[in-house]
């Protein structure tokens, strides 16, 4: 067989044409997982932002918790009067009748 007459049967043979209903499908497809694909995305940026908020809420929390733990120490040693004193003496650089204050400079 010649060349041209190989050609000639090649561009002869019946390729299966393509309906328009498949074409619209095709694009209908392509938009309906391009829209999936933009939604899941958006859902995977909130996702990890929500994340982010609850680590550092649960931080928060920890370190409240914390505190109020140091307060209600400290609200029940301010009812003993040895903790007044000590604040008195510490913060307030008060003594007692009789006694002397001596403060240690440091250079």
């Amino acid at each position: 067989m010649s060349p041209y007459l190989e050609e000639k049967a090649f561009f002869n043979s019946s390729v299966p044409k393509r309906d328009w209903r498949q074409f619209f499908f095709l694009v209908f497809l392509a938009f309906f997982l391009f829209s999936l694909l933009s939604r899941t995305a958006e859902k995977i940026v909130l996702y990890y932002r929500m994340n982010q908020e609850l680590r550092t809420l649960t931080l928060q929390e920890e370190k409240l918790h914390r505190e109020l733990d140091f307060l209600r120490k400290e609200r029940q040693y301010l009812e003993e009067d040895w903790y007044i004193e000590k604040l008195a003496r510490e913060k307030l650089h008060l003594v007692k009748p009789g006694e002397i204050l001596v403060r240690v400079i440091e250079k």
